[in-house]
């Protein structure tokens, strides 16, 4: 069906009328509340040496767990609806220390971004890593917090030194109050780790079997499990994703374990199922999708004049 000329010029005047409409609706609408449901968290990201290893593939190339771990949070607090609060948080040694108490995400977005670019291995203030530990001062910081965020721990799950199924510590503290996610990144496969300098920073080298500690020293003095703790590999060098034991230790603490989980939408329905929510009044902005189909009808405009003409 074709078109007049002059009914072409109507239809492009009444068009252009509804993008002046929709343009100062954008400019002028005020914000609407809404309520909606969010959740407090705190991410808390392993910075040990063995997250060094590059055995993690993303967008076809084989990154280190850490630059995956700090992607992974970057594309879940995207994910996240404003309102919600995050902190960020890192672990080294038996320690975990806060970066950012929790914050509101969309208004603070920016400054959440780069507190998470200059996280690196440097940053990690003693080689050991042990892992439970950590969990268990991340628990007792969350505590602390008025609201009372829940735990996002993301590690590999590498105890350096080893530790012993039968010296499992145990956490002083009453369970329930925190919820939270074990993530855990890296293969299946032994790999060896890269060194870092006595400044932090990476060498070309890796970790050689006679410089880290083999054998829990507690159990290797005790003749019931001293042979057994002899006989055991000399793999302490080596890394791989610990998933008995971040299985074990979710267990432990009540919380949940994903074993590389492949988008953010896994753990946040994960959240979602175990996390204390809270209903927040957000201040909605239309104008970004007024602003934006205004856009489109302007597109429309200026499309050849042969498609408008088609039927």
């Amino acid at each position: 069906m074709n078109l007049s000329f002059q009914t072409r010029l109507t239809a492009i005047a009444g068009i252009m009328l509804v993008i002046f409409l929709l343009i100062s609706a954008a400019l002028f609408m005020p914000k609407v509340d809404r309520t909606v449901k969010v959740m407090d968290m705190l991410f808390v990201i392993d910075i040990t040496q063995s997250m060094d290893v590059k055995d993690v593939e993303f967008k076809g190339q084989q990154i280190s767990r850490l630059d995956w771990a700090k992607d992974y949070v970057r594309r879940t607090l995207l994910e996240l609806p404003c309102g919600a609060h995050v902190g960020l948080s890192v672990f080294s040694e038996a320690r975990s220390l806060i970066l950012i108490n929790p914050v509101e995400v969309c208004g603070n977005y920016n400054d959440l971004i780069q507190m998470l670019t200059k996280i690196d291995g440097p940053m990690a203030w003693v080689n050991s890593s042990e892992v439970s530990k950590a969990l268990f001062t991340a628990m007792k910081q969350a505590q602390l917090i008025d609201s009372k965020p829940s735990i996002v721990f993301l590690t590999d799950g590498h105890e350096s030194p080893p530790l012993h199924a039968t010296l499992f510590p145990k956490y002083q503290g009453d369970l329930g109050i925190i919820s939270g996610v074990i993530v855990g990144m890296g293969g299946d496969e032994l790999l060896p780790i890269p060194r870092r300098d006595e400044a932090g920073m990476p060498t070309k080298e890796v970790w050689q079997a006679n410089e880290v500690m083999q054998q829990n020293v507690y159990v290797s003095s005790r003749g019931d499990l001293g042979k057994e703790n002899a006989q055991k590999a000399q793999t302490e060098h080596l890394s791989s994703q610990k998933k008995v034991h971040l299985t074990e230790l979710a267990k432990r603490v009540e919380f949940e374990y994903l074993a590389s989980p492949d988008d953010p939408d896994q753990l946040i329905d994960t959240l979602v199922d175990i996390a204390k929510t809270r209903d927040q009044v957000v201040s909605y902005d239309w104008a970004p999708w007024l602003a934006t189909l205004a856009l489109i009808l302007l597109g429309f405009i200026y499309l050849p004049v042969t498609l408008i003409r088609s039927a």
